[in-house]
């Protein structure tokens, strides 16, 4: 009797285990879930600046020398 209780308490423990697995497993899942979101909307604010920056490096290729004059007021006192 004592063996067949042994074993039963065993079994609950096991099974208690495995639900606490579970559960750790489905907080890490939704956790990977929602960094990966955040990853993903990161590259895409990278990819945008990337294409900023290039089009501001080629504005400012293709800019003719007069268009880079100091304002009126600069240089006055």
């Amino acid at each position: 009797m004592n063996n067949i209780k042994s074993t039963e308490d065993r079994i609950e423990s096991l099974e208690t285990a495995l639900a606490l697995q579970d559960q750790n497993v489905e907080e890490l899942n939704k956790f990977i879930i929602a960094q990966q979101k955040q990853i993903s909307d990161l590259e895409k604010k990278l990819d945008m600046m990337v294409r900023q920056m290039k089009d501001l490096k080629d504005a400012v290729a293709h800019a003719a020398p007069q268009d880079d004059v100091p304002p009126p007021h600069y240089g006055q006192v």
